[in-house]
């Protein structure tokens, strides 16, 4: 627990007023973007002023890029994602409205890098998802402009919001939306590239490195409804195809000449009905350049029958000295990855068949994992 004892009987009341909405209208109310940033502005000032952050530039350029990599696909990409590391003991990840923090106890855990997205990803979720947002929208109608007057003007009463908010962010949320904050991580995960399976594995390696320390946080084995999570998460996952979500994603960074064109395989997704293969061209010719995609296959790795083309978004000509992309859907046999793309590409009578390769693909590739900060010494 990251506060002072002596404040239990001021946050029991403040926190009737924010978490419990007594009246249909605070169901319907609702906190402007603007000051939700406040809001998020000031439990990070009391975080940082608590704990202090410790600037590593390696550490904080590697949670940067996990962060740029799944944002994108959050639904909610205008806010900040700032991230910063609190000198603390506690393995724990915190996120409030503009920032993400992670402490030094996590950061000496050394978690493996897909088990560092899922944590991101999951600190992303909630702004995303706007949980802060939630818990002071829940608070009596009448009683918001109060709270957010309290926090932005800086009067006695604010420090008790921002402490029972604070205390939220560090102990987790409800069940509900930590659960919620996890099958969003997933998502993000899955569209960012990474292994869907690194989710499930992130919470039982938390589980089980943290299930006797004791840690009161809510990255802890111990947390209430830690094993729900796993088992929402699962079923999460399960659910995917029934969403029309992805199942797996690959990304390319390859080139693929094919006459005067350039074919960039972008990216490649495996979903309950069949693959989508992102394509992108370049023509160097002075004439347009025909791309058969009506007669492109996927071969298998194994050099079984081509996969059938079903449908596509690309144009069936690549402009003179421009570009063309577009999407191409094909049937789906196995859960093997296809090996390449084949398809015709020309001018006129002057035909080749193209062969990209997509076995060069993987998951997205973040840079090296800074090395494990060093452990404190004991305390005497």
């Amino acid at each position: 627990m990251w506060e002072s004892a002596a404040l239990a009987t001021r946050l029991a009341a403040v926190g009737a007023a924010l978490l419990l909405a007594s009246t249909p209208a605070a169901a319907q109310a609702t906190v402007p973007e603007e000051q939700e940033l406040a809001i998020g502005r000031a439990v990070a000032a009391r975080l940082m002023a608590q704990h202090g952050v410790v600037v590593d530039p390696d550490w904080l350029a590697f949670l940067s890029g996990l962060r740029d990599r799944v944002v994108p696909f959050s639904g909610r990409t205008q806010v900040p994602y700032r991230i910063a590391i609190l000198d603390h003991r506690e393995p724990n990840a915190v996120s409030t409205p503009g920032w993400i923090f992670v402490t030094t106890g996590l950061i000496r855990l050394n978690p493996d890098v897909e088990a560092w997205a899922f944590v991101v990803a999951h600190e992303v979720a909630h702004t995303a998802r706007r949980h802060v947002a939630q818990h002071v929208a829940r608070a009596q109608a009448g009683q918001i402009a109060s709270i957010l007057v309290a926090i932005l003007t800086g009067s006695p009463t604010a420090g008790d919001v921002v402490q029972l908010l604070l205390r939220i962010s560090t102990l987790g949320f409800s069940r509900e939306l930590e659960v919620e904050a996890d099958r969003e991580a997933l998502r993000m995960m899955v569209e960012a590239g990474f292994d869907p399976q690194a989710a499930v594995r992130t919470l039982n390696w938390f589980n089980e490195v943290t299930g006797r320390r004791q840690e009161n946080t809510h990255w802890a084995g111990t947390h209430p409804g830690f094993a729900d999570r796993v088992r929402a998460v699962q079923g999460a996952y399960e659910e995917f195809p029934s969403r029309n979500l992805p199942l797996r994603v690959r990304y390319f960074r390859t080139a693929h000449p094919a006459g005067p064109v350039v074919l960039r395989p972008q990216r490649l997704s495996e979903h309950r009905d069949g693959w989508v293969l992102s394509l992108a061209a370049e023509n160097s010719a002075d004439r347009p350049v025909s791309v058969g995609v009506m007669e492109a296959a996927l071969t298998g790795p194994d050099g079984e029958l081509p996969v059938r083309f079903l449908r596509s978004t690309f144009p069936a000509d690549v402009p003179a000295r421009g570009r063309a992309e577009g999407i191409l859907v094909f049937e789906r046999r196995t859960s093997a990855w296809p090996a390449a793309l084949v398809l015709p590409v020309g001018t006129g009578a002057e035909r080749v068949e193209a062969r990209v390769d997509l076995s060069s693909g993987g998951p997205f590739a973040p840079p090296a994992q800074p090395a494990a900060l060093p452990r404190p010494p004991a305390l005497p």
